[in-house]
């Protein structure tokens, strides 16, 4: 920017210098003859017209090449400071966010931990229900632990494109099996249906591990809010160029208010009824940052009391 300025300035110096030297050769010369006669006045008008003329479109012509090369590019630069500046206060503001609310999932399980081992310490281990009431439950909390930082791993790992080498083209119809598999102990202790449809021959191209784990998040979320002996669909769809999979129960269903925020981290639609079905508000994230990775459209429609559909479209 300092040399722009220089040369800015350079080029005005010349270019009033070259004006000064025309000034001289038109203005002076009709000076000493408007003295001596009139005659030629029209000729000596038609001079000075030229010159401020020229001077002025010189003027007008240097005035644009200097906004262009100083002043337009610098109100750029500031433009983008201040979004940069913005963002930055945005990033801040998700972090402080995040942080807390990282603060908080743990610092509950850790509490209830570390208040039923005093108990056990402080004599309880004697009765052996109650020491096995407060184990299970340490047990459960542990458990939730491990979820919530294996799935902060995950999140990490994604936004810092930390992508597996297992990227090709896969089988959706056997990748959703093999997620089924795993899922069918939980869908069955709740008495819950899982049903599914296949077109033939639907292929996608990505990192199969990353697909069962969005499938994964999205039917073991469908088997938590579902009701007892509900059903759940598990549809994959040939539409033209995309490839459309769709997770659909009959559970509780979410409310309008809730949609544009529920793949943000951490937010849960109900805290206590989330709590108690094990939630911590990382699954559907999870869902929304694997989607993205695939570059599919994520959608979800919802009635209260009537059940949510999740949509996943992916180009082919």
């Amino acid at each position: 920017m300092k040399n722009k300025c220089v040369i800015a300035a350079a080029e005005l110096v010349i270019f009033n210098l070259l004006s000064l030297f025309l000034a001289c050769k038109l203005l002076f010369p009709f000076l000493g003859e408007l003295a001596a006669s009139t005659a030629d006045a029209d000729v000596h008008v038609y001079r000075i017209s030229i010159f401020f003329t020229v001077y002025i479109a010189g003027m007008l012509l240097l005035g644009i090449h200097i906004y262009m090369n100083m002043i337009k590019p610098v109100s750029k630069a500031q433009k983008e400071l201040e979004e940069a500046a913005q963002e930055s206060k945005k990033a801040e503001l998700i972090r402080k966010e995040f942080v807390a609310n990282v603060s908080h999932e743990l610092k509950t399980p850790l509490t209830s931990i570390s208040g039923f081992i005093e108990t056990l310490q402080q004599g309880a281990a004697e009765d052996p229900e109650i020491r096995t009431k407060f184990i299970d439950i340490i047990a459960i909390e542990t458990s939730r632990l491990k979820r919530m930082i294996e799935d902060l791993l995950v999140l990490s790992d994604i936004e810092n494109k930390k992508e597996t080498a297992d990227k090709k083209e896969f089988d959706v119809r056997g990748a959703v099996e093999r997620t089924l598999l795993a899922l069918e102990p939980i869908a069955e202790d709740k008495g819950v249906i899982l049903v599914t449809s296949f077109d033939e021959n639907i292929c996608i191209h990505g990192s199969v591990d990353r697909f069962c784990q969005m499938m994964m998040n999205l039917i073991e979320n469908a088997i938590k809010y579902s009701k007892q002996g509900g059903r759940i669909w598990i549809c994959a769809e040939n539409r033209a160029q995309k490839v459309q999979i769709s997770v659909r129960d009959e559970g509780i269903g979410i409310a309008e208010e809730h949609l544009e925020r529920l793949f943000e981290r951490f937010y849960r639609v109900d805290k206590s009824r989330s709590a108690k079905a094990g939630g911590i508000g990382l699954g559907l994230s999870i869902v929304k940052h694997i989607a993205m990775l695939f570059g599919a459209e994520l959608g979800v429609e919802s009635k209260v009391g009537e059940g949510t559909v999740f949509y996943v479209t992916f180009e082919r």
